[in-house]
């Protein structure tokens, strides 16, 4: 077999990953127009107190920040930062349109649980991303329904996700027929490939009709029948995929990093614009800076807040702003002091930012923390430090209220992973806070 059939088949293979893995699905939905979720994984524990909650120095204690030896925080509207990398261009930017939720406690110094329970809500396996059940519920049948670039993306069977990389290699599997040396050539014309296509589909259908087959095998057959009826709206992807002189470069953002967050957001903007997916994870990595901290942060600061601003730059221009929801976190965030190796450790306060366009409840700020950074008390109706009918913030209170403001509260795919006994939280209720 040669190589391109391999890649080819393994690229449908993986297609038939982004269907739902219990229900027969039919035609995708074509040129999909509705609601679009971005979500931005910081990955390996954020310095909030070097970005969206900025704390500085006390006189006889730890050092917290280095920034504040020489200034104090800033502000853009309501909402209060650090001077630190680009974030002043940053949250003036966009202070009107995000909401800082700060003091979310995730409750474990650990990886695995800071990435499990701030994606998902829970601290536990098993259950959903955001992301996941927002395309499960908004566009389930789109071919490339739910992105992820290598980051958490736990579905629980509600959705399967298509892991994109590399843009050169995605062009040419769009492109199964064109011939890699040669985009005017093709192995087999149009009408050849609708017979294939045609064959394939009869193939499976038969297949399918065998009332004998196993559950596992039933279900494996009607993602790969998805994945084939969808095959016309991929190649339709592939006019919005970028030439080769205008894919992003990788970028060099400190002497561990090397990212390819801009093509991420690329290939994201090209798939919402297309109409071909509705909901994305997208992943830097290098947060975990436990020696030079700041040599090491504040270049992935920059880079996280340009890549965000490059979303919004490509939503604007290309039509699709007004129906975009950006979400950004992280494991947790560092200790308040630097380590005997100019580090930060682990620390379970951490913040969420979560971004619309001219969203009522913008330029606001919630979730308070003391000067060691530590998390205060909040009412959940009022927004304010109330020790004695608050509760500290958890990612399950921001979970909640995410599914209230992207309209998956009561609905099918939350059916069995509702947050039961929890606090509502008036996060995006206008006037509040």
């Amino acid at each position: 077999m040669r190589r391109r059939d391999v890649l080819t088949r393994s690229f449908w293979l993986g297609v038939t990953a982004l269907s739902l893995p219990t229900t027969r699905l039919f035609a995708a939905e074509a040129d999909y127009r509705g609601p679009l979720l971005a979500v931005f994984q910081a990955d390996g524990g954020w310095d909030v107190t070097s970005y969206c909650d900025p704390k500085v120095n006390i006189s006889g204690a730890p050092e917290i920040t280095k920034w504040s030896q020489t200034q104090g925080a800033r502000t853009a509207g309501n909402i209060a930062y650090a001077p630190f990398g680009n974030n002043a261009a940053f949250f003036d930017k966009y202070a009107n349109d995000m909401i800082v939720i700060n003091g979310v406690d995730a409750q474990t110094n650990s990886h695995t649980t800071g990435v499990l329970h701030n994606w998902s809500g829970r601290n536990a396996r098993g259950f959903p991303t955001i992301t996941a059940m927002f395309a499960a519920h908004q566009a389930a049948t789109l071919p490339l329904a739910y992105i992820n670039y290598g980051g958490f993306g736990d579905t629980a069977n509600l959705i399967r996700f298509s892991r994109l990389d590399d843009v050169n290699s995605l062009r040419q599997l769009l492109n199964p027929g064109q011939r890699a040396w040669d985009a005017n050539q093709t192995d087999r014309t149009p009408e050849d490939l609708a017979r294939i296509r045609s064959f394939r589909r009869a193939r499976n259908a038969r297949m399918l009709n065998n009332d004998s087959l196993l559950a596992r095998t039933r279900d494996t057959l009607e993602a790969y029948d998805s994945a084939l009826n969808s095959a016309g709206e991929l190649e339709r992807f592939a006019a919005f995929v970028p030439v080769d002189e205008d894919v992003l470069p990788r970028v060099s953002v400190n002497p561990e990093i090397d990212s390819n967050l801009p093509q991420q957001v690329q290939l994201t903007a090209a798939a919402f614009e297309a109409g071909v997916a509705s909901a994305a994870d997208l992943l830097l990595r290098g947060f975990d800076t436990h020696q030079n901290h700041d040599a090491l942060h504040e270049p992935l600061i920059s880079h996280l807040n340009d890549g965000i601003d490059l979303l919004w730059t490509m939503a604007e221009e290309r039509g699709f702003a007004d129906r975009l929801t950006v979400v950004i976190g992280s494991d947790f965030s560092r200790t308040p002091r630097y380590n005997a190796d100019n580090g930060k450790d682990h620390w379970p306060i951490g913040s969420v930012i979560v971004m619309q366009k001219n969203a009522p409840w913008g330029n606001r700020q919630v979730g308070v923390t003391d000067e060691g950074h530590n998390a205060f008390n909040i009412n959940p109706a009022t927004l304010q430090v109330d020790s004695e009918n608050g509760t500290v913030i958890y990612p399950k209170h921001v979970h909640k209220a995410l599914r209230r403001l992207l309209h998956l509260e009561g609905t099918r795919v939350e059916s069995g992973l509702e947050f039961l006994a929890t606090e509502d939280f008036a996060f995006f209720e206008d006037g509040v806070g």
